[in-house]
């Protein structure tokens, strides 16, 4: 991945840092630490030249604040602005600045450097708000969890141009580690959560409703703040969990009884709260979600119980803090190392709901007499439209998070995408799907690369959210584009399958609607058919094309 950075100050310590930690990364930097606008106004500067995915703009308050009056602020955002609209494929990070200012004043007179450096960060949020592919990098908040004394050096500054210390230059390094893996898509799924002496202090099933530590003062207020953490995790789109030792029916009692617990039931997709072992419930959850354990993090107070589950499988276990005083601050770690995400969609928002919809379409399911009378009963309804710019974010983390059903398991970046979408050679579909319960959110995605002149396309991707397997749905969508192209003129479609260790389900879905197949020693395969001889896909569900 190529990204860029500019800068006002010296950063040569980070991105050496950053080199360390990621060596995918290719960094361009600007011959000067100075002349960041130069590169934004130039249309044919080295930056512009570079054609990078990502760019940083990490500047120093306190040398900008020298450098700018405050009535040039929105000229600057205007400039950033107007080379982010130019450069379709990028997404730009814009620092949040600290103004360190330290003249002497009068006690009741206000640093000008205070309110510049307001105006600016109010700008940076004010643009990421309403530009898709702008995002904020929070120096300020950098600085201020470490202290400016331990995060400037004035040594270095005036010994060699150098403002950051090396614990500062590590946690710029780190933050933008973090912001590289959420625009890669690269989040965990679900969280597994203890009960007792995790989201309460004490053990329910001894101390009683009334005994348990949760409250708004004292040691209670401790994990009443975690369960504001863990709320707030949820609704960025992380499924919640428990595995828990425990009585089911004094846990429920607790949910619904205590005035102070801030989670509820709904918040969570699923709930074992048995006196299984937690290996097999764990087993257990990954299977009912149809999630890959690897996908899981696993939070538990019981050093033995985390050992287990990290030796046996293939799950996040962070330590849990000794002193529960630093929950808050486990509860940020959790969501900066595995779960940090630049901009929350509307499946973000509805994805517990969409779990919990699921489990009633179970129920329902046992009550009908056969799959065929359960999928007519559902009502289901496809809507299918080529990919525009609000969908990219949600088509970018379903080619990097769908495992299963997935031909080629082709990672996409947002960039990447766009791409193809420009390309007219290549048609990008994507689908979403309601039925009777409510809503899957887009759920399916197709990549097609086209060629004219000999009236052949191929499936360069097909994938599908596991959750709607079993549906025929993926059988309807591939029908729909085979019309689509017919009408462009294609005669001939191709498409691959790569086998992985987790595609297993995608391996005979060519098979089933009759192509043409080879197949290969490693298991790969070839597929062809000549569309003007397909016959119509069965389905269940009402499709609707959305041009």
């Amino acid at each position: 991945m190529k990204i860029a950075v500019l800068s006002n100050v010296e950063l040569r310590a980070s991105l050496d840092e950053l080199r360390r930690m990621n060596s995918e990364v290719e960094i361009y930097t600007p011959g000067g630490y100075g002349v960041w606008m130069q590169e934004l106004l130039d249309e044919n500067s080295q930056l512009v030249l570079s054609a990078p995915e990502l760019v940083f703009l990490i500047l120093d308050g306190t040398s900008l604040f020298e450098s700018f009056r405050e009535d040039e602020i929105e000229s600057i955002f205007e400039t950033i602005k107007s080379f982010v609209e130019k450069h379709a494929s990028l997404h730009f990070f814009i620092s949040e600045i600290d103004v360190w200012n330290r003249q002497i004043l009068p006690n009741d007179e206000l640093d000008k450097g205070e309110l510049f450096e307001w105006k600016w960060n109010r700008a940076v949020y004010t643009l990421a708000s309403s530009f898709e592919r702008i995002h904020a990098f929070k120096l300020k908040e950098l600085i201020e969890s470490e202290g400016r004394k331990a995060f400037y050096n004035d040594k270095l500054w005036y010994l060699g141009g150098i403002r950051y210390s090396s614990l500062g230059h590590k946690k710029i390094a780190d933050e933008m580690e973090v912001l590289i893996r959420a625009y890669r898509k690269q989040r965990k799924k679900v969280l597994v959560l203890d009960l007792d002496n995790t989201l309460w202090g004490g053990i329910l099933g001894e101390a009683g409703l009334d005994g348990i530590e949760l409250a708004d003062v004292k040691e209670g207020r401790r994990f009443k703040d975690f369960q504001m953490r863990i709320k707030e995790l949820k609704d960025t789109g992380v499924l919640l969990t428990i595995c828990s030792k425990n009585n089911e029916s004094d846990v429920m009692e607790a949910f619904e009884k205590h005035r102070h617990m801030v989670l509820k039931k709904d918040d969570f997709v699923r709930m074992k709260i048995n006196w299984e072992n937690k290996l097999t419930n764990i087993k257990e959850l990954a299977e009912e979600l149809n999630l890959g354990i690897d996908s899981f993090v696993f939070i538990d107070d019981n050093p033995a119980e985390r050992e287990l589950i990290k030796t046996s499988l293939p799950c996040e276990v962070p330590d849990f803090p000794i002193d529960t005083a630093r929950l808050n601050d486990f509860a940020w770690e959790i969501y900066k190392r595995y779960f940090y995400t630049l901009k929350v969609n509307i499946e973000d928002v509805k994805k517990t709901e969409m779990y919990l919809k699921e489990m009633e379409r179970e129920k329902f399911k046992e009550s009908v007499a056969n799959l065929e009378e359960y999928l007519k009963s559902l009502n289901m309804k496809m809507k299918i439209r080529k990919l525009k710019e609000e969908d990219v974010q949600r088509a970018a983390e379903l080619t990097q998070k769908t495992n299963q059903f997935n031909l080629t398991t082709l990672r996409l970046t947002e960039a990447e995408i766009r791409a193809r979408m420009s390309n007219p050679n290549y048609s990008v579909y994507i689908a979403s799907v309601e039925d009777r319960f409510g809503e899957y959110g887009k759920v399916l995605l197709a990549f097609v690369k086209k060629d004219y002149s000999s009236k052949v396309a191929e499936f360069e991707n097909l994938l599908m959210s596991c959750r709607v397997f079993g549906r025929y749905l993926e059988d309807q969508f591939v029908g729909f584009i085979e019309n689509e192209l017919l009408k462009e003129g294609i005669q001939q479609v191709k498409a691959r399958y790569i086998p992985t260790a987790k595609n297993k389900p995608a391996q005979d879905f060519f098979d089933r609607l009759g192509y043409e197949v080879e197949t290969f020693e490693n298991g790969e395969k070839a597929y062809k058919l000549d569309i003007r001889k397909a016959g119509e896909r069965h389905g269940y569900a009402f499709v609707e094309y959305e041009g």
